[in-house]
């Protein structure tokens, strides 16, 4: 005779209903874990390419702040620097617009901009703008 547990006629096993259970809870939490999971690793590609933006915007205002170099040199300046992160942004906004010619010690400022479109899985995806900013003072 077995050990086991004995069933009277019409009873199931112990195990019949939990799992059952187990996979409706899987159901209600799995959608949200998989927001949850990819909507971090959304956030951390976006931060990478701000401070990606932040960095081109310094070596923009670092090349603005000499007065021999032009709008073009500072937008090339700034596009080989996004070059390594395979990212493409969008002309660079210098302030004040006549660069450091005659402004010596005064700041500079060069603002990047970029597209970026946060997708994430059950949702719909949304196109943000970044933006990186880098103040140096004209020599």
């Amino acid at each position: 005779m077995d050990a086991g547990v004995q069933l009277t006629p019409g009873q199931r096993g112990p195990d019949t209903r939990q799992n059952g259970a187990a996979m409706v809870e899987l159901a209600i939490i799995l959608p949200i874990l998989i927001v949850l999971v990819f909507g971090i690793i959304q956030f951390g590609i976006a931060f990478n390419r701000v401070q990606g933006l932040h960095a081109a915007a310094r070596e923009g205002a670092r090349t603005a702040s000499i007065p021999t170099n032009t709008a073009a040199d500072v937008q090339a300046r700034i596009d080989e620097s996004l070059a390594a992160m395979n990212f493409v942004a969008n002309p660079a906004a210098i302030s004040p617009g006549g660069g450091c010619a005659g402004n010596r010690g005064n700041p500079i400022t060069v603002t990047v901009t970029a597209p970026y479109t946060v997708a994430i899985p059950l949702l719909p995806n949304v196109n943000v703008t970044l933006t990186g900013e880098g103040v140096f003072r004209c020599e």
